[in-house]
């Protein structure tokens, strides 16, 4: 029987952010953004309608996503940050390397294992305004212009390895049920070059991750400490 008593584990929001770069040596967090908002999916009707029917029908069609939302105080020196989304909006620069973050681990990128050319634009950059006492602030919009993915599941490990002949990522330390990698899944691979980017999960075992055959690894053992990342979307 349910425990109607017991509190939900609320995710709290004080550790959100939007990076920029991601991965490379330019990397910085947007300064000064007091309010995100995630992606919605929606999906377009239509309506079906015929002679001696009594009731139309709607069926759902294509997809849409919504877009990413983000404002806050306004920092002029923050040349890597609000300076950037700028520089992108203005150049129309299709983003392949920004996540925004839902707290400390958990982001959303695009998902390029299912979509090559899946990439973030920058769509609004906009002044706002002020009063006597206030603070000068700003807001701005992001189009998915393709598929994105949220990824939830992270395990950090030295006991990690790459089959080339198989295509798959083994653990020794039989951790990737344990840490909730799903068959389907988006697999990001960190920290292990040669191997660093996103692939499919075709299949899960506790210490072998099958990977899809789009994208190859290359045979690389275990030592280095290699993070990777599970998402959906």
């Amino acid at each position: 029987m349910a425990d109607f008593n017991e509190r939900p584990d609320y995710e709290v929001s004080e550790d959100a952010a939007i990076i920029l770069e991601y991965g490379t040596t330019n990397q910085a967090v947007v300064k000064g953004l007091t309010k995100l908002g995630l992606p919605s999916l929606t999906r377009s009707t239509t309506t079906i309608s015929a002679f001696r029917t009594q009731a139309d029908i709607d069926i759902a069609t294509s997809a849409k996503y919504g877009t990413i939302t983000f404002s806050g105080n306004e920092v002029a020196t923050d040349l890597a940050g609000q300076r950037q989304l700028k520089q992108y909006l203005k150049n129309k620069t299709r983003i392949q390397n920004c996540r925004v973050y839902r707290n400390m681990e958990d982001f959303l990128t695009v998902d390029l294992a299912n979509d090559r050319k899946a990439a973030l634009q920058v769509t609004k950059y906009s002044p706002g305004s002020v009063d006597k006492n206030g603070v000068w602030s700003f807001d701005g919009e992001m189009i998915c212009s393709g598929q994105v993915a949220t990824f939830l599941v992270h395990m950090t490990a030295s006991t990690i390895a790459f089959v080339a002949e198989d295509n798959t990522v083994t653990d020794t330390g039989n951790g990737f049920v344990e840490a909730g990698f799903l068959t389907g899944q988006t697999l990001i691979v960190e920290g292990a070059p040669g191997n660093n980017g996103q692939y499919l999960i075709k299949a899960v075992a506790p210490g072998v991750l099958t990977l899809d055959s789009a994208t190859s690894v290359v045979a690389a053992v275990v030592g280095t400490e290699v993070t990777l990342h599970g998402g959906e979307l």
